[in-house]
Formats: C-alpha cells, structure tokens, sequence
C-alpha cells in the first residue's frame, strides 16, 4: 500500500517543491495551505504521515496538532514539522532528543527532508 502524506504550509512553493518530489519517491500526495484546510482534508482522508509547518497565519501548526489529538480518527498520525525556525543542526538534535516530534528545516536539502519522511513512515507503519 502506498503511503498517504498531507502536507500544509501557507509558502504553496514550499508545498508544490515537497509534492512533486514526494510524488517521484512514490508516496500519494495531498496538501493544504492552511490550518483550516488541513482539518477539513482531516475529515474525509486519514493520511499516513503530515508534514505540518509550524508558524502560519490563522490556525497554526500548533492549533492543527492540538484538534487533531482531540479525535480519536487523527490523533495517532504521526506529524513532522517543518520550520523555517531552526536550523538542520537543531533540527537533528530535536529528532534525537524528542521522541514522538519529528522536524524538518525548511532549509535542510530535500534530500534530508525526504530522508528522515522514509524514517518517519518506516518507524510508524
């Protein structure tokens, strides 16, 4: 079974970018550019992994993950945020220090973010 991925970001360059690679990698891809929008997708697909963005205007990543623990349907999905907040070096330290939170800098290649997405849906399936 090929693997559901959500992905919302507001940047539609950085949502586009992660769609057409995820797609060559094989995974069936699907993404909002909200807050909003990713809860209403929520309500009629179950994906296999989000890729969340974590500062957005509105609902934020934060607000997204809180409703989604609040739903018995949602809240074992497993969740990588992507920011622009911390660097690939933090971002490498938070995956080995946090178990449960996975992250991805916005500025780490695609090469890594598709990298650790691989280690993130090997570790949950």
């Amino acid at each position: 079974m090929t693997a559901k991925i959500l992905v919302v970001d507001d940047e539609v360059r950085i949502v586009d970018l992660l769609r057409r690679v995820l797609i060559q990698e094989g995974f069936d891809v699907y993404t909002a550019t909200s807050g909003k929008a990713a809860i209403e997708f929520l309500n009629k697909i179950t994906p296999n992994l989000i890729i969340l963005d974590v500062m957005m205007p509105g609902m934020d990543g934060g607000d997204v993950a809180a409703e989604m623990l609040k739903e018995e349907s949602t809240k074992e999905i497993p969740i990588i945020y992507c920011t622009g907040a911390i660097s690939d070096e933090e971002a490498t330290y938070q995956n080995r220090q946090m178990s449960g939170c996975s992250y991805i800098s916005k500025t780490s290649s695609i090469q890594e973010q598709v990298k650790i997405i691989k280690e993130v849906l090997a570790a949950n399936s």
